[in-house]
């Protein structure tokens, strides 16, 4: 696979532990994955702007509220525990890693604003979802807001836990989170070797609708990381394209990765029952959506599910505990 960088970086963690590598790109093709920096810790910032232009003071913030699903598992790393009064109820009822958030309530959504109020945070972190005007009644309370903005996968993953690091004055903890999550991902990149990438997408289906995921989305990442070159991106699909038949018979993926349930409506429909990947020697790998559609620290996990099975034994032994999935019959087999 690409991004031999990564590799570069993970074995100068592993050689020398104090040291941050920087990530070169010896290449001079662009890499299919995302780039990033290791950043080398630094001393915390008296404030930053965060995405709608906000200007927040960092601080040592005592009681935090998380309605980021992203920012969740981040600063359960970056802060004593009892410092994070609640999460966002995505992560404490639907996510794998739920039960880490056990005795904290669930925010349901950004506009739940008595709930919020009464557990008297001095920190908010919000997403792009957040209503401006729910922001702003928080600020006229003299709780400090931090929008983190857009979740896209690796890049805005590593992003946010920088900034976290910096808004709550722990750049060290952010700087051994992003080691962790570099050197899983250099795990997974050194798997597969470029020659051996499988071509394949990602697909889901709703009703009639076929959405994909590829450059500039989160699936991108775990499409690459799992070891599958993305056909999409290779057809100029970008970010969540919308596919009509026609589209995927024109790409006519060998390999499809998609949600739980979504493979026997893909070939079983009329049309997309002719795609390489529903016939004899084709493939639809089904990974279960808790994980896979995780653009922060889970997709490692999602990821390393993914490359199991297109990649059997390949895979490294440990990259971060995995959700059960399960490889799909191909559709010569499908009635």
């Amino acid at each position: 696979m690409n991004l031999e960088i990564a590799n570069a970086a993970a074995l100068a963690v592993i050689l020398a532990l104090a040291t941050w590598g920087a990530l070169q790109q010896e290449d001079a093709a662009a890499p299919r994955g995302t780039v990033v920096v290791a950043a080398a810790p630094s001393a915390p910032a008296s404030a930053l702007v965060d995405a709608r232009g906000q200007r927040v003071a960092s601080a040592d913030y005592q009681r935090i509220v998380s309605l980021n699903t992203v920012a969740d598992p981040v600063l359960l790393l970056l802060v004593e525990p009892e410092r994070l009064v609640a999460v966002s109820e995505y992560s404490l009822d639907q996510h794998p890693d739920g039960f880490r958030y056990a005795g904290r309530p669930g925010v349901a959504r950004a506009a739940d604003l008595e709930p919020i109020l009464g557990l008297a945070p001095d920190l908010v972190v919000a997403s792009k979802f957040a209503d401006e005007a729910f922001m702003a009644r928080l600020r006229d309370e003299d709780i400090a807001v931090f929008d983190l903005g857009e979740m896209r996968g690796v890049g805005t993953t590593l992003m946010n836990v920088r900034t976290l690091g910096q808004l709550l004055r722990q750049p060290e903890r952010a700087a051994r989170v992003e080691s962790d999550y570099l050197l899983r991902l250099a795990a997974l990149d050194a798997a597969v070797p470029d020659a051996l990438e499988a071509p394949g997408l990602y697909l889901s289906i709703y009703g009639d609708s076929l959405f994909g995921g590829s450059a500039g989305s989160s699936y991108a990442d775990l499409l690459h990381y799992a070891g599958v070159d993305d056909l999409a991106e290779a057809h100029g699909y970008r970010e969540w394209p919308k596919f009509s038949p026609e589209q995927l018979l024109g790409i006519d993926p060998p390999l499809v990765v998609t949600q739980t349930g979504m493979a026997d409506a893909l070939c079983a429909h009329s049309t997309l029952r002719r795609l390489s990947c529903c016939r004899p020697g084709g493939r639809v790998v089904e990974v279960p959506g808790k994980f896979h559609s995780d653009p922060g620290l889970g997709l490692v996990h999602a990821a390393a599910a993914l490359q199991r099975l297109v990649h059997p034994g390949r895979a490294p032994s440990d990259p971060g505990r995995a959700p059960s999935v399960h490889l799909l019959r191909s559709s010569g087999d499908l009635p």
